[in-house]
């Protein structure tokens, strides 16, 4: 957003002293007068319209071309301030006096190399601004000391220019500095409290710092002072998409596209909205509206891949995600789906290559090991098959799930030397942490993430590397303070998860469990978090509480997890419910039949309840096969047989 109140205060002067020199209430003076009166209350649509008055009646007048180019920058419609300002130029308006809002203009195009000439074409009078869109285009390009030198030089000119703050804030988001980037926020909205750009970027802070639920008063508070912000309904669109408030997400979307027709990221988040109810057929026909607008952006890459997957074009979604994962190689997500998408599309051996980095991990995920297994299973490894599927089948701590796999020494020490030569590259730093850890170089890792730390205490990712590398050594209450300093600062899902298990492998199962319901209460529709607080209930046999979590997943996933319906079913077991518990055991079974966890709970349910007592005996028998060493296992065949 524009800084509003020292220029447009000085323009209103003027328009005042126009409309105080008798013209009437419909005359070009009184339109223009109330069109800057407008952009000072946040209304730049209001402006729009009375400054298109004025300028129908007096296309010539280079104060009403300025005013109205300043309103499509504020409406974010660059190509319209672009067309504005050039006519203001050819009316005699000079270059310097419109320089820094030419480069506006162009970076609302994304041209970011056309608008860093421009903007040195600004006079002295526009210096500030003219730097803060050299910031600005120095950040897209990359640039990141030129845009950090740009942004210090506005800040030195304009230390009260809360568009500024904004700026700046954006930045630091960008390169890590998430304190820096809340402090600059903050800044931005106390120095005017009706900056909507400020507002929204303060919400997804928010969104980061306290969750899905506490970031919609932010963006609430944007469109209350400008209804049809499209950055704002934006934001709190997926926000609400996220919480599950569908309908009020839906409604979002209509009004993006009742402001800007055919505005792509409506229907990129109905697209989601589809996926998530497992429509398919509709998520891609809607995904196809955005016209390719998000084709390179990681989520989107995400989306259309898991579209493929879900409407059974398994080879076309590996394509999909093998793309993401080159772009993204540390992108785990990814690799889980190309796993499964290479599994389907019948190259078990692929799959296997995939995910042995995961699945060998002792905080491999279910579905990684789930796939795995049934991909071992397909090549006809049975022993394999059955060693991963049990080990999906039991519930485990799974938030340390991000680092890196290990390198080859000669990468090893060629990632070492890189980083002893580029000592403030903190990309190349954390690289080289990721791939300590993954060796089990803890001390090492250690060393180098606290260096880290000290350098980018506002970066919630240098917390978690020190968190990380103390958990991977067991000092799990040290590692929990450092999560508690990254959670401070970004209370995301691999933070709150890793919390969550060092509070609990430090002995501290009621911080854990107000971690997990705060973060719940933030997300509710976080699935990794419901799964993980599920499991706990479980092994706490807390049975109504994990039934009530697991029923809420199950309504998200749906039933093809053989996990899920596997811990469901002991669950309802153990509450007595057989009606409920034997068929979902069934299913379990019916999905990973070489799994010792599914055969067992079905072979003991079948027994416990006396619905098919031959059978059961006969399912623990191949559990026990499968998994020899399990001691639960083999206490039930031991059981059925009597003793």
């Amino acid at each position: 957003m524009i800084a509003r109140n020292a220029l447009i205060a000085l323009l209103l002067a003027g328009a005042a002293a126009c409309s105080n020199a008798g013209a009437d209430p419909a005359s070009p003076a009184e339109s223009y007068r109330r069109g800057l009166q407008a952009l000072q209350q946040g209304q730049p649509r209001t402006a729009r319209i009375e400054l298109l008055n004025a300028i129908k009646a007096d296309p010539d007048n280079k104060a009403y071309r300025l005013a109205q180019a300043r309103t499509y920058l504020l409406l974010g419609d660059g190509a319209a301030a672009e067309a504005e300002l050039k006519r203001a130029n050819a009316l005699g308006t000079a270059e310097s006096e419109t320089g820094h809002l030419m480069a506006h203009a162009l970076l609302l195009q994304g041209q970011a190399e056309r608008a860093i000439p421009e903007a040195r074409k600004a006079g002295p009078a526009h210096s500030a601004y003219a730097d803060r869109m050299l910031g600005r285009a120095f950040q897209i390009l990359g640039r990141l000391e030129e845009s950090a030198a740009a942004f210090g030089r506005a800040l030195a000119a304009a230390p009260g220019d809360s568009a500024l703050w904004a700026d700046l804030g954006d930045f630091r988001k960008a390169t890590g500095d998430l304190a820096g980037a809340i402090a600059a926020a903050d800044r931005a909205v106390a120095l005017d409290p009706r900056n909507v750009a400020a507002l929204t970027l303060r919400g997804d802070l928010t969104r980061g710092q306290y969750g899905l639920a506490a970031a919609i008063p932010w963006f609430d508070r944007a469109l209350e002072v400008d209804p049809s912000s499209l950055p704002a309904l934006i934001e709190r669109a997926a926000t609400l998409g996220d919480i599950g408030r569908t309908r009020d997400m839906l409604a979002d979307t209509r009004r993006i596209l009742a402001a800007a027709p055919g505005h792509p990221a409506a229907y990129y988040l109905q697209a989601v909205l589809a996926a998530r109810g497992r429509d398919y057929d509709l998520a891609r026909s809607l995904y196809r509206r955005t016209g390719g607008a998000f084709d390179n952006r990681p989520a989107a890459m995400l989306l259309a891949g898991t579209i493929e997957l879900g409407s059974g074009n398994a080879y076309l979604a590996a394509q999909r995600f093998k793309r993401l994962l080159e772009a993204q190689p540390g992108n785990l997500k990814a690799r889980r789906l190309l796993g499964a998408a290479q599994l389907r599309s019948g190259d078990a051996a692929a799959a296997v290559r995939t995910l042995h980095p995961l699945a060998d991990r002792l905080d491999a995920d279910a579905y990684t090991l789930s796939v795995i297994g049934k991909a071992y299973a397909r090549l006809g490894d049975e022993a394999a098959a059955a060693r991963y599927l049990a080990r999906a089948a039991a519930p485990a701590p799974t938030a340390m799930a991000a680092l890196d796999d290990p390198l080859g020494d000669g990468e090893l020490e060629a990632l070492r030397r890189d980083a002893e030569a580029r000592p403030g590259a903190t990309g190349v730093q954390v690289v080289l942490i990721r791939a300590l850890l993954g060796r089990g170089l803890g001390p090492e890792a250690l060393q180098r993430a606290r260096r880290l730390q000290s350098a980018n205490s506002g970066a919630p990712d240098a917390h978690v590397l020190v968190g990380d590398a103390l958990a991977v050594q067991g000092d799990h209450a040290g590692a929990a303070s450092a999560y508690r300093r990254a959670a401070n600062l970004a209370f995301s899902e691999p933070v709150a998860l890793r919390l969550v298990e060092a509070l609990r492998n430090s002995g501290d199962e009621r911080g854990a469990t107000q971690v997990m319901t705060l973060f719940l209460e933030q997300n509710p529709q976080n699935v990794p978090a419901q799964t993980m607080a599920a499991n706990a209930y479980l092994q706490a046999r807390r049975w109504d509480e994990a039934i009530r979590l697991y029923e809420r997943v199950r309504k998200r996933v749906g039933n093809s997890d053989a996990t899920l319906l596997n811990n469901l079913a002991w669950a309802y077991a153990e509450t007595g419910d057989f009606d409920r518990a034997v068929p979902l055991a069934r299913r379990a079974w019916a999905l990973e039949p070489r799994n010792p966890a599914t055969a067992d709970t079905l072979g003991w349910l079948l027994f416990r309840s006396g619905e098919n007592r031959v059978q059961g005996l006969a399912l623990l028998e191949q559990a026990v096969r499968g998994a020899p060493t399990d001691s639960e296992i083999r206490a039930h065949l031991k059981d059925a047989r009597g003793g």
